[in-house]
């Protein structure tokens, strides 16, 4: 089992860089005061992040999905996207063995400035 001792220390997705793809190396769902929520552990330079998930988004993977993440057998890109009109972050999630990348990640990455 993954060590979430600081879970409670964590990053909201409006915290990230919009557009910029982050690899979740780690997900847990756990309960919380407020229901049973997802965490996900992602990977960021110095050090990675742990990321709370908003509520609607705690089915966001089946519980085999995590469980292959956490083996290191699904490779999954979480992206924040921005906000919407009612306030809820805009989150993206695609396979990370199947990277397109677009031309926000490219640019919140600085491969190359335009």
């Amino acid at each position: 089992m993954a060590d979430m001792s600081a879970l409670f220390a964590s990053a909201m997705p409006g915290n990230l860089v919009p557009g910029f793809s982050y690899l979740i190396i780690v997900a847990q769902k756990v309960l919380t005061e407020s229901g049973l929520r997802l965490f996900v552990k992602l990977r960021v330079a110095p050090q990675n992040i742990f990321c709370k998930m908003q509520g609607d988004l705690t089915y966001l993977f089946t519980d085999y999905q995590i469980e292959q993440i956490n083996k290191e057998k699904l490779f999954v890109n979480l992206s924040f996207r921005g906000k919407s009109l009612s306030g809820d972050s805009i989150i993206q999630v695609r396979n990370a063995a199947l990277p397109t990348l677009m031309y926000e990640e490219i640019t919140a990455a600085g491969v190359f400035d335009l």
